[in-house]
Parts: C-alpha cells; sequence; structure tokens
C-alpha cells in the first residue's frame, strides 16, 4: 500500500483534531525522526513510515475504560504483562482505532509498528524498528538518557558511509534504549514488561549478526576492490594528490600501490591510522605499518596493497611516483566524484 502526500497530509489534519496540543507535537516529533531515519534505511517506504508515526499514538490519551471497551469490542486478548501495564494499553489499542476510524491507512507495516512501539517485540522488522526508535528520539524527548541515544544516534549517520552502517546505527540505539526503559523501571522499583526482555535479548542477537555483516565485507575481496576503498577513505580524509597504481603485472611483491600526501607531519600519521582503522572494521587490518609519528613518510601493508603517506617535502624528496610507468596509474576519478557527491548531500542535510 502506498500513500500520497495529499493523503499524509489529510491524516494529519484528522490527528490533530484527535489529540492533544502537546501530543500532536510529539507526534509530529516522531513523524520527522521516522522519515529521517527512513531516508537513510528504507527510503521506499517513507510514505508509510509518515503514516506509522502520525497514528502511533492515536489512543494514547483514552481513559483505562475506553481501551477495555476496544479490547472487548476487537476481541484483543491482553496478557497478565498487558493488564498490569495501563501505560502500554494505547499500543495495543491504536491498531483497533486505525481499522474504526481510518480504515484506508490500515497498512499490515503501519498496523505492526503502531503496536511495537512501545516495548517492541522479538525480531522486529526495519520498518517497526524505525517508529519504535523515533518515538524514543524524536527532538522533543529532553530526558538525558533519551537525548544521549539520539546523539549518538545521529552522529553516527553522519558519519555512516553505507546503508548497513545507517542499520548498525539504528539498532545500536534500539539497544541503548530497552536497556535505559529496564533500567529506569529497576531503579523505581517497577516491573518492566517481559516482551521489553525479549525484544532486547533478540535485538542484541541482530545488532552483533549487523557488526559480522559490515566487518566481513573486506574479508575476501578481491585486491581491486581493497585498493578503491582504501582510495575512498583517504579521499574522505581529505588527503591530498592520491594516486593509485596497478602493479599486478610488473611487481611480485603486489598489486597495487597508493601514493598520497597529508596537509603536515600530523595529518600522515593521522591518515595512516584511519585508512588501517577503517579497513579494519571490515575485516582487512594491515599487516604492518612501518614509520613513526613526526616522520614525513608512513607505509602501511596489507600484502596485496601497499599506501605510502608522505608529508609534502619527503613526497618531493623521494618522487616514488616517478619509478611507475604511464599506463599503471589507474583512473579514480568515479571514486572523486562519489566521496564528493557524499559530502554534497552531508552538507545540505
Amino acid at each position: 500500500m502506498k500513500f500520497t502526500d495529499k493523503q499524509i497530509e489529510s491524516l494529519r489534519e484528522q490527528v490533530s483534531k484527535k489529540l492533544s496540543s502537546k501530543r500532536f507535537v510529539h507526534v509530529l516529533g516522531v513523524e520527522k525522526m521516522a522519515a529521517f531515519l527512513g531516508e537513510k534505511i528504507l527510503p521506499n517506504m517513507l510514505d508509510k513510515l509518515r503514516v506509522a508515526a502520525l497514528l502511533h499514538d492515536i489512543s494514547k490519551e483514552y481513559s483505562e475504560a475506553e481501551h477495555l471497551l476496544l479490547a472487548e469490542k476487537h476481541n484483543l486478548d491482553f496478557t497478565e504483562d498487558d493488564m498490569s501495564s495501563p501505560v502500554i494499553w494505547h499500543s495495543l489499542t491504536a491498531g483497533a482505532v486505525i481499522v474504526d476510524e481510518f480504515s484506508e491507512y490500515a497498512d499490515e507495516d503501519v498496523l505492526s509498528s503502531v503496536a511495537n512501539h512501545t516495548v517492541g517485540k522479538a525480531d522486529m522488522s526495519l520498518f517497526d524498528e524505525i517508529v519504535f526508535i523515533a518515538d524514543y528520539v524524536e527532538e522533543g524527548r529532553t530526558y538525558e538518557r533519551c537525548v544521549n541515544v539520539r546523539t549518538k544516534l545521529l552522529d553516527s549517520i553522519a558519519k555512516a558511509t553505507s546503508i548497513d552502517e545507517c542499520i548498525l546505527a539504528l539498532h545500536e540505539a534500539t539497544v541503548a534504549s530497552l536497556n535505559n526503559t529496564i533500567d529506569n523501571l529497576t531503579l523505581k522499583g517497577c516491573d518492566y514488561h517481559k516482551r521489553t526482555k525479549e525484544t532486547l535479548d533478540s535485538m542484541l542477537e541482530v545488532l552483533e549478526r549487523q557488526k559480522m555483516e559490515i566487518t566481513k565485507d573486506l574479508i575476501n575481496c578481491d585486491s581491486t576492490t581493497l585498493a578503491r576503498e582504501a582510495v575512498k577513505v583517504l579521499l574522505e580524509k581529505k588527503a591530498l594528490d592520491v594516486k593509485l597504481f596497478d602493479v599486478r603485472e610488473k611487481s611480485g611483491i603486489t598489486d597495487y600501490y597508493i601514493n598520497v600526501t597529508g596537509r603536515s607531519m600530523t595529518q600522515v600519521a593521522s591518515l595512516a591510522d584511519d585508512v588501517d582503522d577503517k579497513l579494519s572494521e571490515r575485516g582487512r587490518g594491515a599487516n604492518r605499518i612501518e614509520g613513526k609519528r613526526g616522520n614525513g613518510w608512513i607505509l602501511v601493508d596489507f600484502g596485496d596493497l601497499i599506501i605510502n603517506v608522505f608529508d609534502r617535502p619527503s613526497r618531493e624528496f623521494y618522487n616514488l611516483d616517478k619509478h611507475f610507468p604511464e599506463d599503471s596509474i589507474v583512473d579514480i576519478s568515479d571514486l572523486v566524484t562519489e566521496v564528493d557527491k557524499k559530502f554534497e548531500i552531508k552538507s545540505e542535510e
């Protein structure tokens, strides 16, 4: 099911009439955050994420009696844990309200995320998870723990270089929010919902799988892929005069060399560290690093790729570039364009 901008605007107006001003401001905050996360992770489902966010608290301001009447009318099965947690009843009855009063928006993903936005469930979908965490970290939340989770989530997404890394940031935020909920209720001497712990246990497994997925993506890659990924890291870190040389048919030592210049001795060391750190995160750390901080030349050896990081005077003095024939120079203009485009998108945001 797809929703048009007109349908979403109409829903926004309808919801504003059903909720108090304070609650509606929160709902708009959740919509904004869900849309932001959706653009990064589920761009083809932005319309449904907006709808789910707008409807997630549609029965939040109902009385306990009204919730119980809805449960009876729709044969909703409240567990013992549910009955002892009236604060989450709105997530259990919201779907009934949607079916009764907003039937054109009764999409399967919307109904699932609305039902699971308070305590979650084991094996939540990414759609469910986005609505769940958007509710927790929307910008109107001023609780210190919420602010901390929001800050880390936004920072991680800003630094992410792929959808997988954005998903990892989402999972980390979800785990942190669940831990916070359990800790907070425990400190108050209150019981937490059984499903909260089930969700946390499930999310910890999902988080671990996502970390493994990211770290292994360069383990078995070929030398060309490794070299191109290294070039992107160096370009993103503002390295100067990045040159990639293909020596597969000319050298028995390695397949590729990269020669690059740092703006200062400090950046020389930083570039060497950054390229090792970033590729290590994806399963391909350097075999060795030669050269000390403060030196004008640091060599980072990945086996089938060797990177020479120079400061300006050392790059000119050793002039290693001249030892590579013209036909070994690899065109990296597509990588330069890719990195430039990514920085343009981030600056627009």
